[in-house]
């Protein structure tokens, strides 16, 4: 449920003076950049967190937040979730285990930028699933290239601002959703939560980032039992050894018809001539 406020319906850009210099001129030009709103999560009445985001899909990166941390671990555990935009406040009434609720005792505070998501989801690696034995998801390799083209081209925020991530999730046939946010990881936690409360299934489905895969993404995207991660960036080591042990593959830096692909037995990557 959502109550109103201007964010209800909300505007994502902002216009403000500023100065470009191109080809040798210095001119007055009003810049679009992206907004960037607070929300403080309470949960089970006691507060917290709070995550500076792009105020869209609040409802999916709040509960993705939560399957990321191993708190949530079905729809039917969450008994109400409120966005209050006039107040910026999110309440979420969860039916879980104390000793899960306990993994977010700690009060903390994420922000937009790319190191969000760290304090929590690296304390929560250790309790990340354990590799499934699957069979291995057939990928065409043109089908990378196209789904992050999908990416690439979504006529969304980053077109106007350059300033904020993407995350989808997508299969062969087509990419499902796109969802934007100011850090990569609440673009990635907007599409966890978004095929949880779905209920999307997700062992044979791809998840794409516009940003860095960090440990903290791969955590992510093992909880959420995605096979395989593709971003038009790069991985780090922790990530591809973290990859490795979950068996989850990794694809990086897919750009003009080209990428690197660290296989873990999650996939089996065909060229169109196989």
């Amino acid at each position: 449920m959502e109550k109103g406020g201007e964010d209800s319906n909300p505007q994502l850009t902002v216009e403000v003076s500023g100065k470009r210099y191109s080809k040798g001129l210095l001119e007055p030009k009003l810049i679009s950049l992206a907004k960037e709103v607070p929300y403080t999560l309470f949960l089970n009445d006691r507060e917290i967190l709070s995550i500076s985001t792009l105020p869209t899909n609040l409802h999916e990166l709040f509960v993705g937040f939560l399957v990321s941390e191993g708190v949530l671990l079905s729809p039917a555990e969450i008994q109400e979730c409120e966005v209050d935009h006039s107040s910026r406040l999110v309440r979420i009434e969860l039916d879980v285990p104390q000793d899960r609720l306990a993994q977010l005792e700690s009060r903390g505070m994420l922000t937009s930028g790319c190191a969000g998501g760290m304090v929590f989801s690296v304390q929560s690696a250790a309790g990340s699933p354990r590799p499934k034995k699957r069979k291995p998801l057939k990928i065409l390799s043109t089908t990378i290239l196209k789904r992050m083209h999908d990416l690439d081209t979504y006529p969304g925020t980053y077109r106007t601002t350059r300033g904020v991530h993407a995350a989808s999730i997508a299969d062969s046939a087509e990419t499902h959703v796109i969802l934007e946010d100011l850090g990569r990881h609440n673009a990635v936690d907007k599409i966890i939560g978004y095929c949880f409360i779905n209920k999307i299934y997700t062992e044979d489905k791809l998840l794409l980032t516009t940003g860095r895969i960090t440990s903290e993404v791969l955590v992510k995207a093992a909880r959420s039992s995605f096979p395989i991660v593709i971003s038009r960036s790069s991985a780090s080591a922790m990530a591809v050894a973290m990859a490795r042990q979950s068996g989850i593959d990794v694809v990086t830096y897919v750009r003009a018809g080209r990428f690197n692909y660290f296989p873990h037995g999650a996939t089996e990557l065909m060229s169109n001539l196989d």
